[in-house]
């Protein structure tokens, strides 16, 4: 900033203008053979202001002398002589006062302390002691804190790369099958994330987005002795004729029963835990399948049981989140038997709902969502946006649930409420406080703008 004045003694208006800013201050203390004055470096928040006690015969020289030794070691890489001081009268309060942009002549109303002026010239009382008496300006060309901060910034980068090694080192050593996760791991997922309870809802057709005319009556499919995923030659045309999967242009259902790693999670910032599985079906983009890259366009995933226990909650659980982290869209994760349990999981609002449905709902509540799913993509290969004839068709109706992708729900949670796990850290392993603290960095570092790219994939 330059503010250009005339160097050496103020005129007597200046003089009389500056005395006028500290005799009208509310204490009327004689100065004495020494003063206090309350200074602040130009562009810092006035809470960052520090007192300096200076001899009522000292002169600028001394002054700039004690503000340097003051804020050593942070003023030590320029001369004294760079220093400018200006005398001001401002309660800490005062519009613009820790604004690095502000004109301090014209609108802080500051004068620059010049020499030989001493300060019994400039302050013939004692100030103020409630306001800011000398704003500091450094010289332009002195920067420490980008620097300093480039240097933290970078070692908090090499802090968490290493970090996220060691995450990932950690989930090598405790990868678990997804066919047999258990509440437990289910917990340390849901704790990791700051998820809260799993909620079941019971909603009306209406509330489904759904009408009477949409459900139709749905034969039950008849497992034979086979266990359940060794039947994939029969359940698999069962779900493609009752899903009516020839009426959508741009859907499939996939069979990856054939890769026992189609569900894997690899990335290290994402789970306590490496998980490794596949499912039973899932509905994708149709393109996908012939692409080879299934995983990253699931829409719908099944897991399907003979009898569904108690225990299979969890392994459609760990399936909705896989899943969810390896597709692109918003993932609806479905556990049933093909005749009369079917029970849907999906995120929303910081937590996982489940929907349990008869039959006949169930599949018209699927077909629903493969409607939209369809109606979008068409939109998306005619080059369409939202305005669009087809996207117009559409405008107003929502895919029931209300789905979300679960890495937006921890990015929105970065100062979550799950800060209160702290108050158990003394009932922790070190192996599980250390995978909470590294979730939160990274989840304070992934949701900054600059890595929403990152995000994004």
């Amino acid at each position: 900033m330059s503010q250009k004045r005339d160097r050496g003694r103020p005129s007597l208006s200046a003089r009389s203008s500056t005395h006028s800013l500290t005799s009208t201050a509310s204490s009327t203390t004689v100065i004495g053979s020494s003063i206090t004055l309350l200074c602040l470096v130009y562009g810092e928040p006035p809470s960052s202001y520090f007192k300096i006690k200076v001899g009522n015969n000292d002169d600028t020289d001394n002054l700039k002398e004690l503000i340097k030794k003051k804020n050593e070691p942070d003023f030590d890489k320029f001369a004294l002589r760079k220093l400018k001081l200006w005398v001001v009268d401002l309660p800490f309060n005062s519009a613009n006062l820790g604004d690095s942009n502000v004109n301090i002549a014209n609108v802080l109303q500051g004068q620059e302390f010049l020499s030989p002026n001493k300060i019994s010239d400039i302050f013939t009382i004692q100030p103020n002691e409630a306001n800011i008496h000398i704003i500091v300006e450094l010289p332009t060309s002195y920067a420490p804190a980008a620097g300093e901060n480039v240097n933290k910034i970078l070692a908090r980068l090499n802090s968490i790369n290493k970090d996220v090694k060691d995450i990932k080192s950690m989930q090598q050593q405790s990868e678990q099958q997804i066919s047999i996760v258990n509440a437990s791991d289910w917990n340390k997922n849901q704790v990791f994330y700051g998820l809260d309870n799993i909620e079941a809802v019971n909603l009306s057709i209406e509330h489904l987005g759904l009408n009477k005319n949409n459900i139709v009556m749905v034969n039950a499919f008849s497992w034979d002795e086979r266990n359940d995923r060794a039947q994939h030659d029969r359940y698999i045309p069962y779900l493609n004729q009752i899903l009516r999967i020839g009426t959508y242009q741009t859907l499939a259902i996939f069979d990856p029963t054939s890769n026992a790693d189609f569900l894997m999670t690899d990335a290290g910032i994402y789970l306590p835990l490496r998980l490794a599985g596949t499912t039973d079906a899932v509905v994708v983009d149709r393109f996908s399948v012939t692409a080879m890259f299934s995983d990253c366009h699931i829409r719908i995933v099944f897991e399907l049981k003979k009898k569904v226990e108690y225990k299979d909650r969890y392994q459609a659980l760990a399936e909705l989140i896989t899943s969810d982290l390896r597709s692109n869209y918003t993932v609806l994760t479905v556990l049933t038997d093909l005749n009369d349990v079917w029970v849907f999981f999906w995120f929303e609002q910081k937590k996982v709902k489940t929907l349990s449905l008869p039959r006949d709902i169930a599949v018209a509540l699927i077909n629903n969502n493969m409607k939209l799913a369809d109606q979008e993509n068409t939109a998306k290969e005619n080059n369409q946006n939202k305005e669009s004839e087809e996207g117009a068709s559409t405008k107003g109706q929502e895919s029931f649930p209300k789905k979300q992708k679960l890495k937006h729900i921890v990015t929105s949670n970065v100062s979550s409420d799950i800060a209160s796990i702290e108050d158990f850290f003394d009932t922790m392993t070190e192996k599980e406080i250390f995978k909470y603290k590294i979730k939160r960095v990274l989840t304070q570092f992934f949701s900054r703008p600059i890595f929403s790219e990152l995000n994004n994939h």
